[in-house]
């Protein structure tokens, strides 16, 4: 016996969130999505420039963007120097963190690179750095660098 009334699938609990990386080509991030997505911290003009030069991933949720992170190429290394979240999106934070973590290495790897590193002004809380393979390399009053090493 079937019953009269199906239940509907379950909604989703948060919006989906897209990921992509993006080249310095591309249109950069609105001075409002900058002023969100870094609430709270001096955006620089030096900075701005920075960002709008390098590559990035950007994370969007509900058609919002809701993560940034602006990273550099320097050998095997991929150098990690702005991360940004909007805290008030419809995504948690921490999933909008994590997203862009997995995406950086993911670049970093599919660039040949064999370490990710987060200079301060990246860094995000250590609890959530450490339990993915991050380890402080150096910690000073400026902040701590975080390195993720993969192996050849």
């Amino acid at each position: 016996m079937q019953p009269l009334i199906e239940q509907a699938p379950a909604a989703p609990l948060h919006a989906p969130m897209q990921v992509r990386v993006v080249g310095p080509e591309s249109a950069g991030l609105t001075p409002a999505d900058l002023r969100r997505l870094f609430r709270g911290r001096r955006l620089t003009p030096a900075r701005r420039e920075r960002l709008a030069g390098s590559g990035r991933v950007v994370a969007s949720c509900a058609g919002r963007v809701v993560g940034v992170a602006g990273y550099e190429r320097a050998g095997s290394e991929l150098r990690v120097h702005e991360f940004g979240v909007d805290n008030l999106s419809p995504c948690p934070v921490e999933q909008t963190a994590t997203a862009l973590l997995d995406a950086l290495e993911v670049a970093c790897l599919a660039g040949g690179g064999r370490r990710l590193v987060l200079l301060p002004r990246a860094v995000v809380t250590s609890a959530l750095l450490r339990p993915r393979g991050f380890v402080p390399i150096a910690e000073g009053c400026a902040g701590s660098w975080f390195v993720k090493a993969f192996p050849s």
